[in-house]
């Protein structure tokens, strides 16, 4: 990924209003991965489902706040282990909930951060995805959902074998909803940039 291009459409001033959001993720990247979470069976929400570290804001947070708030909390990891990128479009969750996505650069090389990266107890696993996987069209899907409106829910297979796992747990994971959204808008933000 080129990191200069990255910069070009990403928002880097946050100018929601308070009641616009409710929390923020950490869409966060290096050169060669994207990172996610699969969430514990036993969140409330989202159970088992790959994710993007974060969570809802606290009074007074805007989502650069509450990104490297949650990245804290959810890692065990200090915050100056990431480098602020910009705010990608806001992404409504299945319950209707309007999140922002932070995109940030990880400092530190993907062997050494999950070596050291630690569950709070809310994710289970933790897998370095390659951009290259990413970026495939081919392997998106979607299909309609029902629901407050009809709108498409995207899917992504993330095979066997393609990424690095914190655990051992190598099976398929399913990349779907709101985290799939967020990629997706980000990679026709980057590629729409480059046609022109």
């Amino acid at each position: 990924m080129d990191f200069h291009r990255i910069k070009q459409i990403v928002q880097t001033e946050h100018t929601l209003q308070d009641n616009e959001w409710k929390g923020a993720v950490v869409f966060l990247c290096n050169e060669e991965h994207v990172f996610f979470i699969k969430r514990s069976d036993k969140m409330p929400t989202h159970g088992g489902q790959m994710a993007f570290v974060g969570g809802h804001k606290k009074d007074g947070e805007d989502p650069w706040e509450v990104a490297q708030r949650e990245f804290e909390e959810e890692t065990s990891l200090a915050r100056e282990s990431l480098d602020f990128l910009g705010f990608l479009p806001i992404v409504m969750t299945a319950r209707m909930q309007p999140i922002v996505p932070v995109m940030c650069l990880l400092k530190t090389p993907t062997q050494d951060f999950l070596r050291d990266v630690k569950s709070n107890g809310e994710w289970v696993d933790m897998v370095a995805y390659p951009w290259k996987e990413l970026i495939q069209e081919d392997s998106w899907q979607f299909a309609w959902r029902n629901g407050y409106a009809k709108f498409p829910v995207l899917f992504h297979p993330m095979r066997r074998g393609s990424f690095i796992p914190y655990s051992q747990d190598y099976h398929t994971h399913l990349l779907w909803g709101a985290t799939a959204s967020m990629v997706w808008d980000f990679l026709r933000l980057y590629y729409k940039s480059s046609d022109g």
